[in-house]
């Protein structure tokens, strides 16, 4: 089994997410819009591990995104 890639997520001035996978064989990070991300859809970083996020890594990513805009007031 693969291991899951890191990831964190950036909001844009307009709170739209992107998500910031980090290679789990180089560390490079690549970003995603996170709204056109599918998931365990193929994904490669630049050294050509693969970087795909499961359902429940692709889950997480939108809960996140969720409670930091809770956090902002914005929900």
């Amino acid at each position: 089994m693969k291991p899951t890639p890191q990831f964190d997520i950036d909001l844009d001035k307009h709170y739209n997410a992107t998500v910031v996978i980090a290679c789990t064989e180089c560390g490079h990070e690549t970003r995603h819009n996170l709204k056109t991300l599918q998931p365990s859809g193929a994904l490669q970083c630049q050294c050509g591990a693969d970087i795909s996020m499961d359902d429940s890594a692709v889950a997480q990513a939108f809960r996140r995104v969720g409670e930091i805009k809770q956090s902002y007031g914005l929900q």
